[in-house]
């Protein structure tokens, strides 16, 4: 035991020792608030696009300006429905909510805003900002789109040119071409929203030319059923399915990708640790010193340390992010307590350290014994690809988890006990049945004693019989007949 001690104490500091992974680890919460901020930083930080309409008719260009003017409106609600659920239903922000359902301007809802909410307001805009053309034919127009002319205005300071110019070319029997000039041939929401915007008036033109009262049609296009999703599980009076009700579902999914990810990456740590030991004569030495088994086994518990620091962290990360982003943007509804309530759900928790000491058992011996065959990490590359793909499955099977956790072939994957644990993980809070339950761990526990059993036969022959990377290659060439026995 004190062998399989000191070796373990050994591989555990060689990687939590070094000021790269303490770095590392504390790089996490800015990771994480930066995956949650940088898609609203960058929508932010892309210019506003200015583009022109060339309508004769003017009809189709007031739908396109009406139709940017309701987008901008709705980005102005959801800052005064951000700012009720953080401060309370207040006087002020009432009326600001019911003016813009009123159909006001945001110069008007603006002006019902008190200072400090009203910086809050300025952070909306839109992505695009229909001015006035200077010219009406393309040909005028083109040094505008190619940026050799600026327009006549400017913004801080910037000078501005035009993204695209829309040509509404309407004919006799009423149907509309639309000509989109660009240098931008990716963008397409611009594009889009322009082409809605002008059906939808052509239809307003068609139903109006059929006779139509246009408000009857509003009305009926307004129809839609109310579909409320509810459960059986629970009591008459309660029960519709709420989000707090869908989070260990999505908790468990989560907790499963986690899984996975420690798992590969741990037992990427061996593969490599093993690798460089042995070209470097260190794994001789622990040999010399302590029994094969101890060496194994002390490598395997060494940086399953390593690996639950490595949960802690993220764990202290998650909380750190979680109260960081609390502050900023408040407990929205009480959201947050709903998710910490879920995360730490000891039928999640209980099951996540379960399946994670024995997936890692498995997967961990397994890339032991590869690391200890090759000389390399490019002789280990050939033997990794097989269980790179094996370790692709259950990650594409989560990822099929999230829409329905209660397939068929999840239950099936379920008892392949390489996949065991993290399959599980995800199909726990559809309470799968007892036996299923019983079944699979039952599998992967007798799996990983085999597992374990074979890797550790395999890691002798590669650390003590200097057996290569054509380890499996003559092993199998033993077991079956070749042709010349067979003569």
């Amino acid at each position: 035991m004190r062998h399989i001690y000191l070796i373990a104490r050994r591989e555990y500091l060689s990687y939590v020792a070094t000021v790269g992974f303490w770095v590392s680890l504390g790089m996490i919460p800015v990771f994480l608030l930066l995956g949650m901020a940088l898609p609203g930083f960058l929508d932010r930080a892309s210019p506003v696009r200015n583009f022109v309409v060339i309508d004769q008719s003017t009809q189709y260009s007031a739908a396109i300006e009406r139709s940017f003017a309701s987008d901008k409106m709705e980005m102005v609600a959801e800052v005064i429905d951000a700012l009720i659920s953080v401060e309370g239903e207040t006087s002020e922000l009432l009326t600001a909510k019911q003016a813009i359902l009123d159909g006001r301007s945001e110069s008007e809802v603006a002006a019902l805003l008190g200072p400090q909410r009203q910086i809050a307001l300025s952070a909306v805009r839109a992505n695009f900002r229909m001015v006035d053309a200077p010219a009406q034919t393309i040909e005028q127009l083109r040094p505008f789109l190619l940026e050799e002319q600026a327009l006549d205005f400017e913004i801080d300071g910037k000078a501005q040119y035009l993204h695209a110019a829309i040509f509404v070319e309407p004919s006799q029997d009423g149907a509309v071409t639309l000509k989109y000039w660009s240098t931008n041939v990716n963008e397409n929401r611009l594009r889009r929203q322009v082409r809605n915007a002008v059906r939808d008036q052509m239809r307003i033109n068609g139903f109006a030319k059929a006779g139509v009262d246009l408000k009857l049609v509003s009305q009926i296009a307004e129809l839609a059923p109310v579909v409320t999703s509810l459960s059986p599980e629970k009591a008459a009076d309660n029960a519709e399915i709420t989000s707090e009700d869908r989070l260990p579902f999505f908790m468990a999914v989560m907790f499963a990708f986690v899984l996975w990810s420690v798992v590969f990456s741990v037992a990427n740590m061996l593969l490599t640790s093993v690798i460089e030991e042995k070209s470097n004569k260190i794994l001789d030495s622990l040999l010399c010193a302590a029994p094969l088994r101890s060496v194994l086994m002390g490598k395997l518990f060494g940086v399953a340390a390593v690996s639950f620091t490595l949960l802690a962290g993220w764990a202290f990360a998650a909380l750190i992010s979680a109260a960081l982003a609390g502050s900023v943007i408040g407990d929205v509804g009480g959201k947050m307590g709903g998710v910490l309530s879920a995360a730490t759900d000891p039928g999640l928790l209980i099951p996540f350290f379960g399946y994670f000491v024995f997936g890692y058992l498995m997967f961990g011996s397994v890339f032991l014994a590869l690391g200890s065959l090759c000389e390399s990490l490019q002789e280990a590359q050939t033997l990794m690809t097989p269980m790179i793909f094996l370790m692709m499955v259950p990650m594409m099977a989560l990822m099929f988890a999230m829409q329905d956790p209660e397939s068929p072939i999840l239950a099936i994957l379920s008892w392949i006990p390489l996949f065991t644990p993290y399959i599980m993980m995800a199909r726990l809070p559809t309470d799968p049945p007892l036996i299923e339950i019983i079944g699979t761990t039952l599998l992967m526990v007798a799996s990983t004693a085999l597992v374990l059993l074979a890797a550790s036969k395999v890691f002798r022959a590669g650390a003590m019989q200097q057996a290569g990377a054509d380890y499996f290659k003559k092993m199998l060439s033993k077991w079956l007949p070749s042709k010349n026995k067979a003569a």
